[in-house]
């Protein structure tokens, strides 16, 4: 039976948990651009604010301004740190957020001003595309809910929600899911706010694909979970994208993934995928909450559980002991508690306003065009064409994809249409792999790239504001002077090794040209600096001097 709560006591947890309306109002019309309103110490409403509380917000400020400062500079591992320790600050200190408005608020906008500044400034790879982002997933794995001590007043506050939410799949409420919902709420508040607000970019395109495909629509937030609603999330399984699919689930339900693109980062596609994959999943449990565990730990483990134990409910199988694993009986808890927390953020001082949709026109390309050639034509930058195509790994749109459709930004779909025909395609003999940007590798040195790509080191310095050239930091992003019809140079054989160079043909793999030559892949990636097997067509390989057979001394 339901229980209703007296009305002084949900006036109370309003008060308790919505931020001062007014005040917020006030502080986010000023916050623009700029850094976080609420930091700005001794006008407006902070001159009414505890010293303890507008130092605390200074502090983080100051941690604020040194990553933006250094994700501007290109340093973006530095600026995580800082960005972290900013927000840590706050969720660390003993000020509560839901019942200190003006802080509640200052929160807020830092986590969105640390997003538009990662949204500006962390550029995308020139070879590989965007740049992966650790998946919350891994973090969420090692998550200990059993500690987590729920406030009172929060399980008021659920119930209190559950008598006025109608939701889309059976919501299950119990110690698990509170425990989950104090961790979003505290500790996993920055988690939870970036991943929310990401999450209007897609809202309104995941409703349309799940009702297309007559899924509920609060199965939407299983990506609050997995990704954050981030499309280059990488977790340590190597699954990928909004949905974290590993490679084999991608390519079993459609996805391609190869050495030109990953459809595992394009929201709408793998958007499908999931739909295709999440209905599949319910033909085989008929229990959404099954599903959910599945899609985490797969259905051949779950069925096998079920198989083994006889026991057909989530909550009952979480609770065999050293049956599931840890990650898979946080998964459900933690994606029930988004689902409420999403539903009505307001009431939990969650922001409610969502990042607008990304808006852009489709353009179908029947043949291999580059990036930089679209951004001249069109006036835009590369960089907002691979926001815009996340699923590409390279500085062209894919060979072998008639069909393939590239995303402008909106209103100029009509007008690249039209000159499409006009624009040269990509000639995969000269194709160039290189469009301007190099990201600097562990042991890189400005001399080398300087050498690879004939400029200067003083070039390099200017071009990037360098004032050492010993002041690289793997992992930047650097901007390379243009030479005009210049290729990269091929790396150049040592003294030591008088071995040949081959140019890589498409379909060709490290494996294969490593039998071509009678040598093994690792001595290929040593030769050529390579930590990885990627291999683009057109590159030029270092092939060292054939080894001895297995067995030979000399």
């Amino acid at each position: 039976m339901k229980r209703r709560l007296p009305v002084h006591a949900v006036v109370g947890l309003c008060v308790f948990f919505a931020p001062a309306a007014a005040l917020c109002r006030a502080q986010s019309a000023a916050v623009g651009s700029a850094p976080p309103a609420a930091q700005r110490s001794g006008t407006g409403d902070d001159a009414d604010l505890p010293a303890t509380l507008t130092d605390l917000m200074r502090t983080s400020r100051a941690r604020y301004l040194e990553g933006s400062s250094l994700i501007k500079a290109g340093d973006s591992a530095g600026a995580r740190i800082a960005f972290d320790e900013a927000v840590d600050l706050i969720l660390m200190s003993y000020w509560d957020l839901p019942s200190n408005p003006a802080l509640n608020n200052y929160f807020q906008d830092l986590i969105r001003s640390i997003q538009r500044d990662e949204s500006r400034y962390l550029r995308a790879d020139a070879a590989d595309g965007q740049e992966p982002e650790k998946a919350v997933l891994d973090e969420l794995a090692e998550l200990d809910l059993i500690p987590i001590q729920v406030d009172p007043a929060l399980k008021d506050a659920v119930d209190a929600d559950l008598l006025n939410s109608k939701y889309d799949i059976p919501i299950v409420v119990n110690e698990s899911v509170y425990k989950a919902m104090n961790y979003f709420l505290s500790r996993g508040r920055k988690y939870f706010i970036d991943g929310i607000l990401r999450s209007g970019r897609y809202v309104e395109m995941i409703e349309r694909v799940f009702h297309e495909a007559s899924l509920p629509r609060d199965l939407m937030y299983l990506a609050q979970v997995e990704s954050l609603f981030k499309t280059n999330a990488l977790s340590r399984a190597k699954a990928l994208g909004i949905w974290q699919f590993t490679k084999g689930t991608a390519v079993r339900y459609g996805l391609r993934v190869n050495s030109y693109i990953d459809e595992r980062s394009d929201p709408e596609k793998s958007t499908r995928a999931a739909a295709q994959y999440l209905n599949d999943l319910y033909a085989m449990f008929n229990d959404w909450s099954l599903v959910l565990a599945a899609y985490n730990w797969g259905e051949g483990k779950v069925q096998s559980l079920i198989n083994k134990s006889g026991v057909t409910d989530f909550w009952l199988l979480a609770g065999l002991k050293r049956r599931m694993p840890k990650e898979t009986k946080n998964h459900v808890p933690l994606i029930m508690a988004s689902i409420i927390l999403a539903r009505n953020p307001e009431n939990y001082g969650l922001p409610a306003e969502l990042e607008p949709p990304v808006a852009f026109d489709r353009v179908t390309v029947s043949k291999r065009i580059s990036l930089k050639t679209v951004s001249s034509a069109l006036n835009v930058s590369v960089d907002e064409l691979r926001q815009l195509n996340p699923a590409l790994k390279t500085g062209s749109t894919p060979p072998d994809y008639p069909d393939f459709e590239l995303k402008v930004p909106a209103g100029l779909g009509g007008y690249f249409t039209e000159m499409l025909a006009s624009l040269p395609a990509v000639d995969p003999k000269t194709e160039r792999m290189f469009d301007g940007e190099y990201k600097v590798r562990s042991g890189d040195t400005l001399s080398a790239i300087a050498a690879r790509y004939r400029t200067t080191v003083a070039e390099l310095q200017a071009a990037n504001h360098l004032r050492s050239p010993h002041s690289l930091r793997a992992g930047a992003v650097l901007q390379v002077p243009e030479r005009t019809n210049v290729r990269p140079s091929p790396a150049p054989l040592s003294a030591s090794n008088s071995g040949t160079r081959h140019q890589v043909k498409p379909g060709e793999t490290l494996q294969s040209i490593a039998r071509i030559y009678g040598v093994s892949v690792e001595t290929l990636q040593r030769a050529n600096g390579m930590m990885n097997t990627f291999l683009p067509a057109g590159t030029w390989l270092q092939i060292p001097p054939k080894e001895n057979p297995p067995g030979n001394k000399f």
